[in-house]
């Protein structure tokens, strides 16, 4: 389920500041513009008005484009086209296509990124940035190249190579150039699932794209930039929006159809946010039958994004290490809130336990004897508080005492 999740996630994970068709690629108009160095990233060719003619190098003809080649549809010939310019050292985009009066696409024109040249607005030449001689950076320009494959509709839903121009007029990028380019910038499922598991292991999209690089060898073989596991992570949180509580009820209901003794409770304001939610799997009830006379609970801890309140109940087992029975969620520490939770786990259980250990909060101190108690023919619960919170309070509450005792002294 999943997995059908992040597939339906942003496919396509480039943007523009991290778009690299300039990789290697070496502006010919410029005063360092070196020949050896042009050669040593790609070949090319002089027309009869001396133009440069760049032609891709090192490509099988299995994967060049030819006439008449015949594509089963549109989509495979994009990929086709899409893997062409992979290995070539240039990125395509789609434009231009015609359809029949029955709406189906019986011409697609699929071109060189450098295609055409870039829109200049107005409004710039009478800007003073425009004035000045300043120009804003961009991460690509256009330069007519005309290189390009189109495709047209044939029988039987199929489409073949109508007209294909290999040459390009820009240099291409290098071998070392070409991971960059956004035709080599792929996210596929387990990049997505590797991001998806950092993200809930709290590692964030530098620290996964490096782990991913060890993985894998070397950054030429993630098939994607930190941008892109940046732009995936944003993508992945629009996805989830507001849907989260939503989601991990479902979640819940799932689990609950694969094992029966699983148990979940939650409540939700008029607004339809949720405020209380309890869980507790067959493990944890297993570790309450063999270890639950002595329950801690602590409410100490809580969330940055929804302020509320995690709260688990934990024990000890017979090696010293901590079980756990259950948790809860609460966006309120009052005694409502905590009668709900303590209300679900007794009936989850079966029984009280024997003593129950918090820390020192007044709303504790009413809610335990009013969930755990002897009405429903139960032993009732012996409330203690815990050691910790009675140490750290007592060292604040000393320095106050001493610091009255100090000033006294002095007068």
């Amino acid at each position: 389920m999943i997995s059908k999740d992040l597939l339906k996630i942003s496919d396509n994970q480039g943007s523009n500041c991290g778009d690299s068709s300039r990789v290697s690629v070496i502006d010919c108009t410029g005063d360092g513009y070196s020949s050896e160095t042009e050669s040593a990233i790609t070949s090319y060719s002089l027309t009869p008005g001396g133009s440069r003619v760049y032609v891709p190098k090192d490509v099988d003809l299995e994967h060049i484009p030819s006439l008449n080649q015949i594509f089963e549809g549109l989509d495979i010939g994009y990929k086709f086209y899409k893997n062409y310019g992979r290995l070539g050292g240039f990125d395509i985009r789609k434009t231009t296509e015609k359809r029949d009066d029955d709406g189906t696409v019986i011409r697609k024109h699929y071109v060189c990124s450098s295609e055409g040249f870039n829109d200049v607005d107005i409004g710039s030449l009478e800007s003073n940035n425009w004035k000045n001689g300043k120009e804003r950076r961009t991460a690509s320009r256009r330069c007519g190249c005309k290189a390009k494959m189109v495709l047209k509709y044939t029988s039987g839903n199929r489409y073949y190579v109508f007209s294909f121009v290999e040459q390009h007029n820009h240099p291409l990028a290098s071998k070392t150039g070409r991971q960059f380019l956004r035709v080599s910038r792929d996210m596929g499922i387990s990049s997505r699932n590797f991001v998806f598991a950092a993200g809930k292991a709290n590692i964030g999209c530098s620290k996964a794209f490096g782990l991913m690089k060890e993985m894998v060898g070397s950054y030429a073989n993630v098939g994607a930039t930190l941008r892109d596991f940046r732009n995936f992570n944003r993508d992945l949180k629009c996805f989830v929006g507001v849907r989260d509580g939503q989601m991990l009820i479902d979640k819940f209901k799932v689990t609950k159809e694969s094992s029966k003794t699983f148990y979940f409770a939650y409540e939700v304001d008029s607004e339809g946010h949720l405020t209380k939610l309890f869980w507790s799997d067959v493990i944890g009830q297993r570790n309450f039958e063999l270890y639950g006379d002595a329950v801690s609970f602590d409410a100490t801890f809580d969330t940055n994004k929804y302020n509320m309140i995690f709260a688990p109940f934990t024990g000890v087992d017979k090696h010293d290490r901590c079980v756990t029975f259950g948790a809860c969620l609460l966006s309120k520490e009052d005694v409502t809130h905590y009668s709900w939770a303590f209300d679900h786990f007794v009936k989850v259980m079966g029984r009280n336990p024997v003593v129950i250990i918090t820390d020192q909060c007044p709303a504790m101190k009413i809610a335990v004897p009013a969930s755990f108690n002897s009405n429903n023919g139960l032993v009732s619960t012996k409330h203690r508080l815990c050691m910790w919170h009675i140490m750290k309070n007592s060292r604040q509450s000393l320095v106050i005492v001493y610091a009255r005792k100090l000033i006294s002294w002095k007068k």
